[in-house]
C-alpha cells in the first residue's frame, strides 16, 4: 500500500511537469527552447507510463494479498466450525451414553448397593471396565463404605476409609478426578478364565452433593481412560449424586 501511494504521487509530479514541459513548449515554439521542451516532454511521458505500469503491478499484488488473506480466514473458519461440530458430537455421544448407563428415574431401587451395582454393570458394558467399585458416605458422614461392586475379587472385603485416607479419600477431599496411568502393585487383581491379572488403569472420581463428597467411584481397565472417558464419568458423578443422596438418606 505504501509502495501505490509513493508510485501514485511520482505519477503525480511527473503529469505537473508533464503539463508544465507542454505549456511551455506551445509557448517558445519558435526558439531553440521548443525542441528542450519536446525531447523534456517526451521523457516525461514515458516516466508516466512507466510510473502506471507500477502502480498497476503493485495494485494487483496487493489484490492478490487481500485474496490470500480472505482464503485464510475462511480457512480458519472452516477449522473452527469443525471444531465445534466435534465438541457437538461429543457432547451428544456423552448424553447417549449416560442415557445407556444411568437408570431412568421410574426405574426402583430398594437401597443403595443395587443403584451403585447397576450403574457399574452399564458402565462396564459402555466403557469396557474389568472391575469397579462405588463408596459411598455412611449415615453419620465419617466412613465411605462400599456400596457396589463389579467383578471384584480379593480375599478382603474393600476397606471402608475416611475423608483424605487412602488414594480414593484424597480423591473425596480434593473433589477432583483421578487417572492414574499405573496402578499400584496389588492394588487391584482381576480374576478370569485367563487367571490373574492387574489392569494398568484405575479412574477414580467424586460423587460430590452440594459441595460435599458423598461417594468415590473407581473403575479399572486395560485401556487408558482418555478425555472423553473423563468427560463421561464426570457427568456420571454429577448425575448420580442427588439420586444417590437420596437413596442413602431414605
Amino acid at each position: 500500500m505504501n509502495k501505490a501511494n509513493k508510485y501514485f504521487k511520482r505519477g503525480l509530479l511527473i503529469f505537473i511537469l508533464l503539463t508544465v514541459s507542454i505549456i511551455a513548449t506551445l509557448l517558445f515554439r519558435d526558439t531553440v527552447l521548443f525542441y528542450i521542451f519536446v525531447v523534456t516532454a517526451i521523457v516525461l511521458a514515458l516516466g508516466t507510463l512507466l510510473v502506471l505500469m507500477q502502480t498497476k503491478k503493485e495494485i494487483e499484488n496487493l489484490l492478490d494479498d487481500v485474496s490470500r488473506l480472505r482464503q485464510r480466514e475462511r480457512a480458519n473458519m472452516d477449522k473452527n466450525q469443525v471444531k465445534t461440530d466435534n465438541v457437538f458430537t461429543e457432547i451428544f455421544k456423552i448424553d447417549e451414553s449416560l442415557a445407556r448407563i444411568l437408570p431412568s428415574q421410574d426405574t426402583h431401587f430398594d437401597n443403595v448397593n443395587h443403584f451403585c451395582e447397576k450403574v457399574l454393570q452399564n458402565i462396564a458394558k459402555e466403557l469396557g471396565i474389568v472391575q469397579g467399585l462405588v463408596f459411598v458416605l455412611d449415615d453419620i458422614g465419617q466412613n465411605f463404605d462400599v456400596s457396589g461392586e463389579y467383578a471384584y475379587y480379593s480375599e478382603e472385603r474393600p476397606r471402608s476409609f475416611t475423608l483424605g485416607e487412602t488414594i480414593s479419600g484424597q480423591v473425596a477431599k480434593n473433589q477432583e478426578m483421578l487417572n492414574l496411568k499405573e496402578i499400584p502393585e496389588g492394588y487391584v487383581t482381576v480374576l478370569s478364565g485367563l487367571g490373574k491379572s492387574a489392569p494398568p488403569h484405575l479412574l477414580i472420581a467424586p460423587v460430590v452433593y452440594q459441595e460435599n463428597s458423598i461417594g468415590v467411584i473407581e473403575l479399572a481397565s486395560f485401556k487408558p481412560f482418555g478425555k472423553n472417558e473423563e468427560a463421561l464419568a464426570e457427568k456420571i458423578c454429577e448425575t448420580m449424586a442427588v439420586r444417590l443422596n437420596d437413596l442413602r438418606t431414605y
